[in-house]
Parts: structure tokens; sequence; C-alpha cells
């Protein structure tokens, strides 16, 4: 109990002062945003499948209004404008997003006049910035991770990017917080470590990845090994479809059946019962019961006089109160001000569904994914900035739209798209130049041709031998030219026979 409390308390202070830091910097001007391309609009049915979370939205009477509404919430990372339209040229519809799901930035966007945007500094420096000329290798350590204790978790550092012609030479893993009695064991595979003697609590572990020029790149991941108050918000509360009305396939956690369940998904607003995928549902809520955790402890009531934290909304009277209890259908804000945003937000998702979005140049302009799987299979990829297919390797499951199996197919499919089309030019540049690209092919030419060159000098060697025995003097009496048996015909045959 000691130990939960102290994180607990650890955890509040950092939230409040993360919250601080980031009110100081908005209030004083900071250059805490990057303006996102002119005439760009999210794919929002996509972030949203991929797990992005659409957070608020508000009028606004000038741009860097919106930019300020999402610095102020620490869960915002996109701040996007809708185009003025003839009721409302005094004001911009504002909605925030946030776009990074597990550690994974799932928002893309496609071409649409009138729209405008903003990213969080440190997320477009993260995920969408292109890599310098003397750029160390992009490290990658895998997404978050949510599970119970006593389960044991796998992290890979596979999807690690080189760069500039350089190959990863190592890969090291790293307790950075979280409870040291941690084990961490190597497997067969570099990239790769297992964790057990998981405690309640939180874990931040970091992958260094080397290179052949001797340049390290780093990143983090947190594992959160779920208390018995945590596991009942994850994995006892009841699906919450939320006051969006669209429709997205999720999976939720029955405490009847102890099995993962789907449920649909309105879009927003969802509370934590709501995983993407079966196995990660499983991981965060596996042999959960409703008497082996303690009773739901989501705060009924307000709290009020001191500064709301991340997990909590403002009232308008100051007070604050549980998220998860937003748009429920009640009012607990004496004003009603958890229930006000519920119709509008609803409203401008809608509009945002309703934008007509190429579905094929959302697909080309994406870097392509290897995935985290292991196989091995050639597949293209259309790269817009030289409007072209190239091929890459796709190790065999988490692809996205811009994976061909053939080339024809990839030129046909993305005909048309262009440099242009592309919201973030840097998103191709740290997946790796062209140039080493066409090494890694060549590399794969040059040891097709050097396995012919091997197999034709046997067969010149192979021929050569049969040959000499032909020609060789016979030490006994008999014909003077012996024939060849029908073994030795069938080698010569098989070794000579043009190709």
């Amino acid at each position: 109990m000691f130990r939960f409390c102290t994180s607990s308390l650890l955890l509040l202070v950092l939230l409040r002062g993360a919250r601080r830091g980031a009110a100081e910097q908005c209030e004083s001007g900071g250059d805490a945003f990057v303006s996102g391309s002119e005439n760009f609009v999210l794919d929002a049915k996509d972030a949203v499948e991929d797990g992005a979370a659409l957070l608020d939205t508000q009028a606004v009477s000038v741009d860097e209004e919106c930019e300020t509404q999402c610095c102020k919430d620490p869960r915002c990372n996109l701040a996007l404008l809708e185009p003025r339209d003839e009721e409302t040229q005094d004001t911009r519809t504002c909605v925030l997003f946030d776009c990074v799901h597990k550690n994974r930035f799932v928002c893309r966007f496609v071409n649409q006049a009138g729209y405008k945007s903003y990213i969080r500094r440190s997320t477009y420096q993260r995920y969408l910035e292109a890599p310098g000329e003397l750029a160390p290798p992009i490290a990658n350590a895998g997404p978050d991770v949510v599970l119970q204790p006593g389960e044991n978790v796998t992290l890979n550092g596979s999807e690690s990017i080189p760069l500039h012609h350089a190959k990863i030479s190592d890969y090291k893993w790293t307790l950075q917080s979280g409870d040291h009695s941690l084990k961490l064991e190597k497997t067969n595979h570099d990239d790769q470590v297992r964790l057990s003697n998981l405690q309640p609590g939180s874990y931040v572990l970091k992958l260094t990845v080397t290179d052949s020029k001797g340049k390290s790149g780093h990143d983090t991941v947190t594992i959160m090994v779920l208390t018995p108050e945590l596991s009942s918000l994850y994995c006892l509360v009841p699906p919450k479809t939320g006051p969006c009305r669209a429709a997205f396939p999720r999976w939720f956690y029955n405490t009847t059946t102890r099995r993962c369940e789907k449920f649909i998904y309105g879009g927003c607003l969802p509370n934590k019962n709501n995983f993407l995928f079966n196995t990660e549902c499983m991981s965060a809520c596996r042999g959960v019961t409703v008497s082996s955790e303690r009773s739901i402890t989501v705060n009924l009531h307000k709290e009020c006089g001191s500064q709301c934290r991340p997990n909590q909304l403002t009232c308008d009277d100051g007070c604050c109160l549980d998220r998860a209890l937003e748009c429920d259908g009640v009012s607990q804000c004496s004003d009603g001000s958890d229930e006000k945003l519920c119709s509008k937000l609803s409203r401008t998702f809608n509009r945002l569904l309703s934008v007509n979005v190429s579905d094929l140049q959302a697909q080309c302009v994406e870097p392509p994914r290897t995935g985290p799987c292991r196989a091995h299979f050639h597949r293209w990829y259309y790269n817009p900035k030289d409007r072209k297919c190239l091929r890459f390797i796709y190790g065999g499951c988490d692809e996205n739209g811009n994976n061909f199996q053939d080339e024809n197919d990839c030129s046909e499919t993305c005909d048309g798209v262009t440099e242009r089309n592309m919201f973030s030019r840097g998103m191709f540049d740290r997946f790796g130049s062209d140039d080493e690209k066409t090494a890694d092919s060549g590399s794969v030419a040059l040891a097709v041709i050097l396995a012919v060159c091997v197999l034709a000098l046997l067969v010149i060697v192979g021929y050569c031998y049969l040959r000499r025995r032909r020609k060789a003097p016979s030490r006994s009496a008999g014909p003077a030219h012996a024939a060849l048996s029908e073994q030795d015909t069938l080698v010569y045959n098989s070794t000579t026979k043009p190709a």
C-alpha cells in the first residue's frame, strides 16, 4: 500500500508539474507548436480506427487561439482548424486531437482546401521531422504495454531504422524507472529482451541502438502493471459507446465470461475498458474478476480548490470531475458543463467524417511499415517524392496500405499521386533514402549473380571432368572408345543442357 501511495503521489506531482510547465509556455508565447502544411485535413475515420482520440472542439476568433487551447491540454498534440463558412465568418471551429497511440503517430492527412493545423513541436520532432545528414539511427522501442501482475512481456527493437547506408550493430535495453527487481533477459534475437518479475506500477525502459558508424539513437517504452485500483478502471467498468455516433469495432473485458468481447464505439470520449485488439485487452485484464479487485474507484464527487489533473475535466465553476463521467447522461457539474460538450463534439466529428477523403491518396503517401514480425517478404511501396515504386522487406504483420504484392499493382494504384499530396515529407525521409533501398536491392541482385556464377562454374568443372574421363586411355583390353554409363550420360546431359 505504501508503494502504491508513493507512486500515485509522485505521478500526481509530475502531472501537475508538466501541466504548469505547459501552461507557462503557452502563456509566454513559447515556440511549442509547428504549423502543419496548409490545405490538409485529418483523415478522421482512419485516425480514430488506429487509436487517435478526439478531445475537444471550440470556436475561436483568431487562429492562434486554437494552438493555445491545444497547448493547455497536455493530451493534445494536434490542433485542426476547419474552414470559415458564411454563417461563422468571425470564428472558426478548432478541433483538438491526440494523434499518438502507444508510441505511434496514427494520424494521416489528405488535401482539402481551407484547413489549417498546428502540431506540438515535441511530437513533430519525434515522429514527423526529417532526419539530418548527420542523424543517428532511429530507435523504435515498440508500443507501450498495459498488463496484469505476474505476466511477462517481450520487447522488440526490430523496427529501428539505420540511416545513411549504415547498419545497426548493437541493441541495448536499460531500466530508466520502476522496481529494480525487474528481470531482463536477452533472447536469441539481438534486438529483443524478455521482462519478468513485474510488480504493480510503472516501468520505463530505454532502447539504445548503435549503428556501424558508431552513432546511437534512443527511444523509450512504458510498461504499466495494473494495481487493483487501476484494474477496476481498465477491466471492470462497462463498455462506453460515447456521445459520438460513428461505428468503430473495439474490445472490452467482460468479467462474467472472463473474456474480451467486441462492442461498437462511437468515436469519442471512451473509458479505459476500450481496446483496439483482443490481445491487448487480454494482456491488460486476463484473470480479473469482480471479487479479485477492489470496487470501482471513479470519484463521483467534484474536487474544488485545486488545479485539475489531465484525467479530470474542468467544470465551468472551476471544480474538477473524473473524465469517465463526461457525457454519461448525468450532470455532475452543478452548471451541467460535463454534458454540454457532447452534442457539439458529435456534430464536429460527423463533419470531419463527411469530408470526401481519397483513400488511394492517403494510402500512397504513407511511409511503408515493415512491422514487428520477423518474416522476410519482398513487397513494393510507392514513393510520391520520386513518383515510383520501390521494393522493401515486409515482416509479415501490422502492415499499412502502402504495401503491394507487385510493382504493376503499386504503380496503377498510386498513379498521379505526387509530393504535393504529402503532408510531411519527413515521414518518408525517416524510412531511409531511396538510394539506400536501391543499394539493398543491388545487394540482392549481386547475390543472385554470384549464385548463378557458382552454378555455371560447377557445370564447367563437371563437363571438363567427364570429357577428360572419356579421353583417358584404357589400361585393359577392350574397345578404343568406351561408352559412357547410363548414369554418366544422365549427369552429362543434366549439367550441359542449355538453360
